[in-house]
Formats: C-alpha cells, structure tokens, sequence
C-alpha cells in the first residue's frame, strides 16, 4: 500500500507532538497495524536497554481514546519496552514519554505509513556502530547493557566488522550470507578469507565446508583426544599458540596451531604412566601418542591367564550367584504369569535391575582373577597412549618379534595354563606378495576407470547392473525400508570416479579417465544449474537421452579397488560382460608397473611375455636399466598382471612355458570358471 507525499503531509500537519504520562499510555486495538505479541522477547529486552540509555529516540503514535487516556497506534515494541522499564523499576510510571496526537481518521495510514516505510539498519552498519563506540571509549560491558545484549554478542558483531572490505561488500550486496561471514570472520588474515572465499564453488558455499577449509592443520580442543588429554590450560601455560572462535557456542573451544608442542607435552605427561606401568615387571613400556595397529601388527601376544580365588572370594562370587539365580526365577515366574496388572510390571522391572546389578559385580570380581602370568611378563611388555575417549589407555602384553623364541621357552617351562604355547599367540610368518598395497590399488584403479570407459558405451549392460544390484540390495538381503520418508526412492550413488586420481597419480593421463572426464563435462554442461529443475528437464528428454544419461551416471559409481591381490573381485562378472580387454587402456611400463616392484619380478614378466631367452640378459644390469629393457621387450605382447586380466589366472613357469592356454588380449575374451560372483563392493546403497 503507497501513501502520496501530500496524504502523509497532511496527516503531519495536523499532529502536535508532545509527552505524555506512560500511565496515561495504552496500546489501541483498533488502529496498531503490527499485532500484539508479534516481537521477540528478546528484541523488546534490547530496544528496553537502548531507551533506559538513550530515552525515547523516535516519538509514538497516538489518537485521544476515552477517560484521558491516549491509544498507541504506533510504536508498540517501544510501548511494550517502557513498560518492562516501569515494571523492574528503571523508569517511574508517570514517566514522559514523546508522541506525535494524529486524527482518529488518520490513525490507521499513520500506523501503516510507519511500518511499511521503516527501513532497517543492514547488519554491517550495527558491527560498525558497535566499533565506533568502543573506539570513544566506551567498554564492551557498556555497549552491551546499553542495548540489552551480552558481552560476548557486542564481541560476536564487532568481530564481524574486521572481515576483509572486499567480503563485507558482497555481505551487504547480500552475495555473502551472515552465516558464512562468521565463519570467514573466525580468522584474522584477509587474505586467507578472500581466498578461501574465492576458491569455493558457489554451490558448496556452506559454513560447515569453509569451517573445514579455514581450520585444516589446526587441532580443535574439544575434538582431538590428544588435545583433551593435555588440556587447553597447560598446552597454553607452555606457550602454545592458539585461535579461539567467537562464533562458537561453546566459549571454552579452541583451535591449538602447534602440533609439535601438543605432542610434546602429551608424550610428557604419559611417561609419567609409563613409569607407574613399567613398575609392574614388564620387559618394556612405550610410548606413543597415538596407537598405530600397523605398526604392531607383527608382535605377538601375551594372554592372561585364571588365578584360583581366595576362599573369602569364591564364598562372595557364590552368593552373588545364589541371589542373581533366585531373582531370574522370581523374573521367570511373573513373565509366566501373563498379567497385565501394572504393579506386576514395576516389579518385574525392579527384579530385572537388581539382577543386573548382580551380573555387573561378578563380572567386576572375575575380572580380578584375570591376571597376567608373572613369569612371562618379563617377557612382554606394553604400550601407553591416548585413548579415543582423551584420557591414558594401556595395551599390555605384546611380545617383540626378537622376543619370541624367550617367550616360547619360558611359556613350556611354566606349568600355567595347560598348554602351555597357548598363553602366547604369535603372528604366523606372511609371505612376501607379489604386488604391493599401494601398486594393488594403483592397478585396480585403472581397471575401474576402465569398465566405467567401456560401460557408457553399453546402456544395456548398465541397465543389468543397476537392476541386479537394486533386487540383491531390496529382496535377497532384505535391507529395512524407510517409512515416513519424504524421498521419492531410497537408493543412493557414490562417484567413485572423482576418487580414482588420489589412488594413481597417473589416472588423470589415462585414455580412460579422459573420455569419463569429457562425458562428465557433456552432460554437466546440458543439465540445469538447479537441482529442482532437473527432473522436469529428464522427463521433457526423448527416451534414448535418458538411457544415456542413466548409463554414465551407472558408470560413474563402478567401484572395485582393493590393497590385496584376490582371486576373485566385484566387478569380474561387469568386465566379463563387457569384454573387456585391459590392454587397450593399460600397459606395462616403468612408470605404470616396473618401478613398483622387484627386479626378479621384472624378469618373470618378461619370460612369462616373450620367453626365458629375453630375460636372460636382462639379469645382469642395474634395476634401471632392467626396467628400460623390459619395457622395449614387451612391447606388443599385451602382456596384464593377473589383476588386470578377465577370467584367466595368471602362471608364470620359469622355463618359459606355460601349463595354461595362452591369455587372448585383443577382441575375443575368456569366459571365467563358474558363475560370476555377486559384486562385494557395490557401489549403491539401497
């Protein structure tokens, strides 16, 4: 509704203003445009402190009403605020109070003309102001009681007033959202934000990632359990730099910056322990900040063993036992009795509480006769870290590698135990594979950029998978439906392709990863940018544009890497269907495979590729140059490792011939024995 400037003009004209009594003050139902109740209490707490400050900066509203009294057409909130002003006695209740008398007639345009028009002071002039005044002198306390907030609120929006300019532009364009400019505010260097700003994709823009992004190689105290453990107090006691943020709800949270400092004063504080545990008799107690599994992966293990209770101990686990056997039958006895009757159930609750009470004391009490052989703790020893939980954890009774041999003699000359080898379980000894985890993954990787390659070029096989994993997911492995659920379908889709490059740093070069790559770009570029408008958009598309689309995005969630060489993989069945034939996207050569492995290896591939007669000069020279001649060797030959062959295992005899049919590498392919094994790894989640 737009008012002429002559109808506002003239409602002015024929307003005197004065002050009026609050008590003689009352808030009119017939002309208040805004309806009672409709501000936060907060927000009239607020606008109560700046008035108790400042007074009455902006008169009321008002029309003469009965009995002397004067109705509040406009001006409510500060109506409302004056009276929370008067009622906890900052302000007398004849207080004076501005107001501007309009006609009956016109009090309605008034009251609409003040709202409508009111424009709002943007969030960044507010963090400015707040500055201004601390630059004048006045403190953050005062600035926050003078307008009804905390301390910490008046530090919140000042903070906000130090972003980079170039980013407070585009906040008050409103190209930049308030939440995100608190995160960007949480750190001081301008450029750092603008970057980091920069840098992100419109579409992530999200608090939550630039949070991450601002805070990567800094340590939150509330977080990280080696933080928790050596506590924000001493890490700063001992210099350790820090960043807190102030737009976090928890005051007390803090970004530690010194990562080596941390690890020092954790490594201190657990020798501590260290000493108290080693006092026990252990051969040995470590250290570690963190504990690795990998890299005790190769000791052994120490087991404990039963020591007899005591007569005062067995007599207790007995009684306890007698009582916990005389409230199951009691337990028993109601749940056969099918009632219903309340006080029955109270009881049988009472019953089932006590017996777990029961439980947990003889179990505490069994715990205490588990004990560790003394004999063999000298031994053995143990490892004190930091627990998930933040606080010293203990991992007793590992045996060294050059410790076994002790420890088996020392386990047969004890007579604990009964067996006596069996206090000990050691690692069996693991033969040295022919690939290693990082060359495994590597190899795999290209495989599955591979079959995604070759799969958008097959909507039919693409159709079969998505078909066949959807019915093992939905009917045979009778996965929970979602009730209540507001998605129109309950399967979902990794990319797996985005992931392959951080397994093979050389994927980015290969045929295959190109033409998903090119794909991915087509049809990036011809989808809508809104999620929304997606839908509309496939169903407008002829039939064959969408079966091409389903098909790439099919491919695009092809998974299958593995660290270890298997006999059998997930996606063995999806190759075998497509016939594919890895040389076309793969093959050997110093970078992709000879650099990774052992110079023996190298020879075995040349014989198994070409023969015995070309790998024997190869023996002689330098592991350089081995790999240069087996890559002009082979050339030609098509020759794969098993992991990247379809259906035929790989054998390699070093007289050069082979017990196996030769492996085909061009068009035609080899059919695998039995039936083709159900995916491990399924890329869809239904």
């Amino acid at each position: 509704m737009k008012f002429s400037k002559a109808e506002i003009e003239a409602v002015i004209e024929a307003s005197p203003r004065t002050t009026i009594p609050f008590n003689k003050l009352i808030l009119s139902v017939t002309y208040q445009a805004r309806p009672a109740g409709s501000t936060s209490k907060l927000s009239i707490a607020e606008l109560a402190a700046s008035i108790k400050e400042s007074d009455v900066l902006q008169n009321l509203i008002v029309v003469k009403g009965a009995r002397g009294l004067f109705e509040v057409c406009a001006g409510g909130r500060r109506l409302e605020a004056l009276a929370l002003l008067v009622m906890n006695g900052d302000i007398p209740d004849n207080y004076p109070v501005s107001v501007l008398i309009v006609p009956a007639d016109k009090a309605l345009i008034a009251s609409l003309a003040e709202n409508c028009f009111h424009i709002p002071m943007h969030p960044a002039d507010e963090y400015t102001a707040f500055a201004k005044l601390t630059a004048q002198g006045k403190s953050v306390e005062d600035v926050a009681a003078a307008f009804g907030v905390t301390p910490l609120v008046v530090k919140r929006r000042m903070k906000l007033a130090t972003v980079s300019p170039q980013l407070m532009a585009q906040f008050r364009e409103d190209k930049i959202g308030l939440d995100c400019l608190m995160v960007l505010a949480s750190v001081d260097d301008h450029d750092k934000q603008e970057q980091t700003w920069a840098g992100v994709p419109t579409w992530n823009r999200r608090p939550d990632y630039l949070r991450q992004l601002l805070t990567q190689g800094e340590i939150e105290s509330d977080r990280d359990p080696v933080a928790k453990y050596v506590t924000v107090k001493a890490y700063e006691k001992a210099g350790g730099t820090l960043r807190r943020d102030l737009f976090s709800d928890d005051d007390k949270k803090a970004y530690l910056l010194d990562a080596a400092l941390l690890e020092k004063l954790a490594t201190d504080k657990l020798q501590k322990k260290a000493k108290q545990v080693a006092a026990d008799g252990w051969k040995w107690v470590d250290v570690r900040v963190r504990y690795n599994y990998d890299e005790f992966v190769k000791y052994g293990a120490l087991r404990k063993i039963r020591r007899e209770p005591t007569e005062q101990e067995a007599a207790g686990i007995a009684e306890l036992q007698a009582k916990a056997t005389a409230l199951y039958d009691q337990m028993e006895a109601l749940a056969e009795a099918e009632s219903d009757e309340s006080d029955e159930n109270v009881e049988y609750d009472k019953l089932e509480a006590e017996f777990e009470s029961l439980q947990a004391q003889i179990k505490a009490l069994e715990d205490t006769l588990s004990v560790w052989p003394a004999d063999l703790m000298a031994q053995a020893g143990c490892v004190v870290y930091v627990g998930s939980d933040g606080a010293a954890a203990l991992k007793c009774g590992l045996v060294r590698p050059e410790d076994r041999n002790d420890m088996v003699q020392a386990a047969r000359l004890t007579g604990e135990g009964g067996d006596d080898e069996s206090l000990v379980s050691l690692p069996s000894p693991k033969t040295r594979p022919i690939h290693s985890d990082k060359l495994m993954r590597r190899l795999t990787a290209h495989r599955v950029a591979a079959v995604q390659a070759e799969l958008i070029d097959r909507p039919d096989v693409a159709l079969v998978a998505i078909t066949a994993h959807l019915a093992g997911k939905l009917l045979i492995d009778s996965y929970r439906r979602h009730y209540g659920s507001d998605d129109v379908l309950t399967a979902s889709a990794t990319n797996t392709h985005a992931s392959l490059p951080s397994e093979a740093d050389d994927m980015k070069t290969s045929a295959a990863w190109q033409k998903m790559d090119a794909e991915r770009a087509t049809w990036a570029a011809r989808l809508p940018e809104s999620v929304d408008a997606i839908f509309p958009w496939v169903l407008a598309q002829e039939p064959i544009t969408v079966q091409q689309l389903l098909t790439f995005l099919i491919a695009s969630t092809v998974t299958g890497v593995y660290g270890v060489e298997r006999s059998k993989q997930s996606i063995d069945a999806l190759a075998v269907a497509l016939g594919l034939d890895m040389s076309k996207w793969w093959s050997a050569t110093g970078p992709s495979y000879f650099n990774h492995v052992s110079k023996g290896r190298i020879l075995e591939v040349v014989t198994e590729a070409v023969d015995a007669n070309a790998a024997s000069p190869l023996a002689a020279l330098k592991k350089d140059a081995v790999v240069m001649g087996a890559e002009q060797t082979i050339v030609g030959t098509g020759w794969l490792p098993t992991v990247l062959r379809v259906g035929m295992p790989e054998k390699v005899n070093p007289s050069g011939d082979s017990d196996e049919p030769p492996v085909t590498h061009g068009e035609e392919h080899v059919e695998p024995d039995g039936a083709a094994q159900r995916a491990q790894e399924p890329a869809l989640a239904g």
